[in-house]
């Protein structure tokens, strides 16, 4: 298959980064194992988590991926990664090649235009508390690989918010 042939395994550390900001994005990834969070760094010297990313996840830059532009996110493993990676060529090869290619790149966009869309709505319809419970029933075991400050990031919440939900949450 020719897909196969040009996709290969990599992995990631912790802390190691998939991309920085303001490189341009080269890979788009599936993820086999592990997390990683995509990170807006601000003038300030604050950081803030707009994604997560997990098993079954692409990840990518993907504005980047598609424009060529810089990229406007770190995207940095939070535990050890492994992952399939295909490079922008061999993207734009099947593209032209393939009928496959095509329903691979629609299959891409549309996860990760699903997976910000509910982001947003769920940002603009739902409390902290709502959005947290969401996100402990679709990753339990987030609590175990992602720290506190970028679950509460990727809330939208400030760390102790974060913990007195939780702290409500036991007494419950």
């Amino acid at each position: 298959m020719i897909y196969s042939s040009k996709i290969s395994e990599v992995s990631f550390k912790k802390k190691e980064f998939l991309i920085k900001q303001g490189e341009v994005e080269n890979n788009a990834y599936y993820i086999c194992s592990g997390a990683v969070r995509y990170v807006v760094n601000r003038r300030d010297g604050s950081q803030i988590c707009t994604d997560l990313g997990f098993e079954k996840n692409f990840v990518s830059s993907f504005a980047s991926f598609l424009s060529r532009g810089p990229s406007a996110v770190d995207i940095q493993a939070i535990s050890p990664v492994i992952a399939m990676r295909l490079e922008h060529n061999t993207f734009q090869e099947f593209l032209q090649i393939s009928k496959n290619g095509e329903r691979f790149h629609r299959m891409i966009a549309e996860q990760m235009y699903i997976r910000e869309t509910q982001r947003t709505y769920s940002l603009i319809s739902q409390t902290a508390e709502e959005r947290y419970l969401n996100l402990l029933k679709y990753q339990p075991n987030i609590l175990q690989s992602v720290p506190i400050k970028d679950i509460a990031s990727y809330l939208g919440i400030h760390p102790d918010s974060l913990s007195r939900i939780r702290n409500n949450i036991k007494k419950l």
